[in-house]
């Protein structure tokens, strides 16, 4: 927690980005103090050019005073959003999967119907970004966060593809129904580490493994269906809507790994495609 001199220089930041003040005295008016010691604390962000006259910031050069910015204040709403998704895509991985089991095709409507809920959360992501946070952040930093958002959303857009497949007979073979629920468990852990990503800056490299171990699951059962087909297989269309769901699941680990990479760039500025450091990995 910041105190004294610290604590104020916090409040003066917090007041330019909310209030947009047009002079020291303004904001030594809203804080109780005196226009010199304003100035003072003021300096060394003025001549680092993170804060220019009249009272803007430069949201790049404000990053090397960030310890005195309280960005979970200004990005609560976004943080809950993502939660309220991430509980959503869960839930329905279980209804999915469930739906596929039993063949319960009202399960498997209450997905698609539901489907929207998603769309609407990623559109409040993108509403606060625009009327809130595009003042604390810089552009990289606002892409990253939409990003996310999008990415979550296609995770549900894959699950509801699935629920499309079992309302339109999609039929498990007997000889691969153990992988099929394997691979549920797969993506549940790929999509709880990326959101343990972007909800508490936790990096969990085992998604990697993860995502071999689906790719693996999804060749072989592949494999199995291509060397001894099910009666219910035979028949071509089905053999393409097995197909497409697993290219649903393929693709829903693709973007739970894309959460993860950008939730990581995000909070330790590690970019994709680039090897966790030793000193990061399994951060807490």
């Amino acid at each position: 927690m910041l105190r004294g001199k610290d604590a104020t220089l916090a409040a003066i930041i917090n007041i330019i980005l909310d209030e947009e003040p047009e002079t020291q005295d303004d904001i030594a008016d809203r804080l109780g103090v005196s226009r010199r010691y304003v100035a003072k604390l003021l300096k060394p962000l003025v001549d680092g050019g993170a804060i220019m006259h009249p009272y803007v910031v430069n949201l790049e050069k404000l990053k090397e005073f960030e310890e005195y910015i309280e960005t979970d204040r200004y990005f609560k709403e976004i943080y809950e959003t993502f939660d309220r998704m991430g509980t959503n895509v869960i839930q329905n991985i279980d209804k999915v999967f469930d739906s596929l089991k039993t063949h319960d095709l009202d399960i498997a409507k209450s997905i698609i119907l539901e489907d929207y809920a998603l769309n609407r959360m990623e559109d409040e992501v993108n509403l606060v970004i625009k009327m809130k946070a595009s003042k604390y952040m810089d552009m990289n930093s606002l892409m990253q966060v939409s990003n996310i958002a999008a990415n979550i959303e296609r995770c549900g857009d894959y699950l509801s593809n699935i629920a499309e497949e079992v309302v339109n007979g999609l039929l498990v073979d007997p000889a691969i129904k153990k992988e099929v629920f394997e691979i549920k468990e797969i993506i549940s852990k790929m999509f709880a580490h990326a959101m343990n990503m972007v909800k508490s800056k936790t990096i969990e490299t085992e998604i990697y493994e993860l995502e071999g171990n689906l790719h693996k699951k999804l060749d072989t059962m592949m494999e199995k269906i291509a060397e001894h087909p099910d009666e219910n297989l035979k028949d071509i269309n089905q053999f393409i809507q097995f197909g497409m769901f697993l290219k649903d699941v393929e693709r829903f680990g693709d973007r739970c790994l894309k959460i993860f990479e950008l939730g990581r760039e995000f909070h330790h500025n590690i970019p994709k495609n680039v090897t966790t450091p030793e000193y990061v990995r399994n951060l807490k």
